[in-house]
């Protein structure tokens, strides 16, 4: 069964959902008024048992009704921009779709219409046209013209019934993702199932529809190269995320970012090498609908090209000089400093980068037991006697398997070594970090030639009889050989997700899972409590609300707390984990000797084990809830030292 039929059959389905909640009650107060006439006693019995069966009813619906879609990003309205709103309505009018009430600026690299829908998506409440802010400064103007043509002629489709079923269909699955474990989930996401069954080809339906609207309306070369460069976008924005807005996030200072994206990707280091990353992911790309398969079917649509405008998407806002700068002022940088061009917000980055990672040694140097100088000169002395292994092994990862020791400590070792180098030189104004859009910040020195300081340190690092070379070589650079910092402070655990909650020892415990340890706070919450949590909107709305809060606190902060206990990552021997039906366990072999950081009351370990270890020994609930990625952060801080059961918990 295709077409309309497949979604009036979803649409039927998802009526009756109610018209049979709703009957259920009317059907047994009938009964009671029934009953009632004959049996006074029996009708009151009756009427209990609808009023009882009724109000769960009405707390369930309730809760899966509760589901709202938030606006993001930031508004744009038609006095402010007048060309992009007008833009938006040759649109809506070359594609007959429906308005969007709102058009929004977001972070996304992406282009979508969010409906913000009343009865799970039988009626829509608000549509919000959401444009990446990425999209503005990637694509042409024609190149957008065709993504805002697919995003908008996706809501008429090629029929009523197929829009309305997808629409119900975003929501079904938007109120089941929202809903935490108890009876209303376990109800509603069996139904979600067979819904989901009936619905799904509504979905590919609508992508092919506006498809054809944005090769329609925008050409087919621009509504292809659209499509394909989305790709390429979104793996650009996630690179130039994490290497360059990271940079400005670090100093405490707002870049331009849309101008910064576009050098980024314009670059020409950068551009062949995107291209050929989105070609190859469109190429490994599974699913029913894959881009290669609809670029396919876009290409036999009968629709002529059209002459391309090539201005930068940007140019459809008004006054882009002055309206992007405010536009990511109130989006992205709002918590940041004042605005600073790119070249200086690298200088001041790249400075404050190398001189933490000074630190660090100077840390390591101090904690490693050996009498180290922590200045450039005392660990040059330390790496020709043998000792640059035992230098690091502070600031090592416990969990890193014997077999890379060696080289991770000689990576370390020589990134740490190199850093302090360079920040020797910054402080002696003989060197600074650059901008450089086809990789990482570059060194320079003074004289303009480029320094690479791990292509300079590590021959000494893995060979230590070239040291006295390479102390050379830097008294030739200038760099203060009695330079050092301040050893750096034990950074605080970063949490990367919270189960809530689990066994130890007979009591419930929230588990926090950091890079650093893993953290046990007592667990006020009841199983009647968390049962209620999946029925009760509001109780779900609480205990999510109480893991959010849980999550913003510093984790040092946590470990203050009366009953806290805390397992700390250098402590840990080894680690074990079991899966069954029932959850799962993690039995965890610690090192408590005198020189242990934990702290943990004696009650909460076994003592006395194999080579002197203590056990401690954690059991997931039934009722359990997770925050967070507490799972993928719990593989990373054991490593090496967790034994998988099989069939084991995923992962990583």
């Amino acid at each position: 069964m295709r077409g309309p039929w497949r979604a009036a059959l979803a649409l039927a389905l998802h009526i009756g959902f109610f018209v049979v909640s709703l009957g259920v009650i009317a059907g047994l107060l009938l009964m009671a008024g029934m009953t009632f006439r004959r049996d006074t006693v029996g009708g009151l019995k009756v009427a209990f048992a609808a009023i009882v069966v009724g109000a769960v009813l009405v707390i369930g619906l309730r809760a899966v009704l509760r589901n709202r879609v938030r606006p993001r990003g930031v508004p744009v309205d038609r006095v402010n921009q007048p060309n992009l709103w007008r833009t938006v309505d040759q649109l809506v009018d070359a594609t007959d779709s429906p308005l969007p009430d709102e058009v929004r600026i977001t972070s996304e690299p992406r282009v979508d219409v969010r409906e913000d829908t009343a009865l799970l998506g039988l009626r829509t409440r608000t549509r919000y046209l959401e444009i990446g802010l990425p999209m503005l400064a990637a694509l042409t103007t024609a190149e957008l013209g065709a993504t805002l043509a697919h995003s908008v002629g996706r809501l008429t489709g090629r029929s009523k019934l197929t829009v309305t079923a997808h629409r119900v269909l975003a929501s079904v699955q938007r109120t089941v993702d929202g809903l935490t474990t108890g009876p209303v989930r376990w109800l509603f996401a069996g139904y979600a199932r067979v819904f989901t069954a009936i619905a799904v080809t509504t979905t590919k339906e609508l992508v092919l529809a506006g498809d054809a609207a944005a090769a329609r309306v925008a050409g087919k070369r621009a509504a292809v190269m659209a499509l394909r460069k989305s790709v390429a976008v979104e793996l650009a924005w996630r690179d130039y995320t994490e290497q360059y807005l990271s940079l400005a996030a670090d100093i405490g200072h707002a870049p331009d970012v849309l101008l910064g994206f576009r050098s980024f990707v314009d670059h020409p280091a950068r551009k062949p090498e995107l291209a050929e990353r989105a070609k190859q992911a469109i190429a490994e790309e599974r699913g029913e609908l894959p881009v290669r398969t609809r670029v396919e079917l876009m290409k036999r649509i009968k629709a002529g090209d059209k002459e391309a405008d090539d201005r930068p998407a940007f140019a459809v806002l008004r006054k882009p000089r002055s309206a992007v700068p405010e536009l990511e002022d109130r989006l992205l940088v709002d918590s940041l400093g004042p605005r600073m061009p790119w070249p200086e917000v690298v200088r001041l980055a790249g400075a404050a980068q190398v001189a933490e990672k000074a630190g660090r040694l100077s840390a390591a140097a101090h904690q490693c037991g050996l009498g180290v100088d922590p200045t450039i000169q005392g660990v040059l002395a330390a790496i020709h006697r043998g000792y640059g292994r035992d230098l690091v092994n502070p600031v090592l990862n416990p969990g890193l398997h014997p077999s890379t020791l060696d080289q991770a400590a000689e990576d370390t070792l020589t990134e740490l070594l190199g850093c302090t180098v360079v920040d020797a030189l910054i402080c002696a104004g003989r060197a600074h970090h650059e901008l450089d859009w086809g990789g990482p910040p570059a060194v320079r020195l003074a004289n303009g030639r480029p320094l690479d300081p791990d292509r300079l340190v590590r021959p000494a690092v893995a060979d230590p009889r070239l040291i006295p070379g390479l102390h050379r070589v830097l008294v030739d650079l200038g760099v203060p050989l009695h330079h050092t910092r301040e050893p750096a402070e034990e950074p605080e655990p970063t949490l990367a997700g919270i189960v809530s909650p689990v066994q130890c020892s007979g009591e419930a415990y929230d588990l926090l899972v950091t890079d650093r340890g893993l953290l046990l706070l007592p667990s006020d919450a009841s199983a009647a409590k968390r049962l209620l949590a999946g029925t009760l909107a509001m109780l779900r709305e609480a205990e999510e609300e109480q893991l959010s809060e849980l999550a913003s606190r510093p984790v040092l902060e946590l470990r203050e707390r009366s009953g806290a206990q805390w397992v700390d990552s250098r402590d840990i021997a080894s680690a074990r984990l079991d899966q069954d039906k029932a959850g799962w366990s993690l039995e965890v072999d610690l090192y408590l000797d005198e020189y242990a950081m934990s702290t943990l009351d004696d009650l909460r370990v076994v003592t006395g084990g194999h080579e002197g270890v203590s056990v401690l020994t954690l059991r997931s609930t039934a009722d359990g809830v997770e925050h967070g990625e507490p799972y993928n952060g719990l593989a990373e801080l054991m490593g090496a030292r967790m034994e998988l059961d099989e069939p084991a918990l995923s992962l990583g």
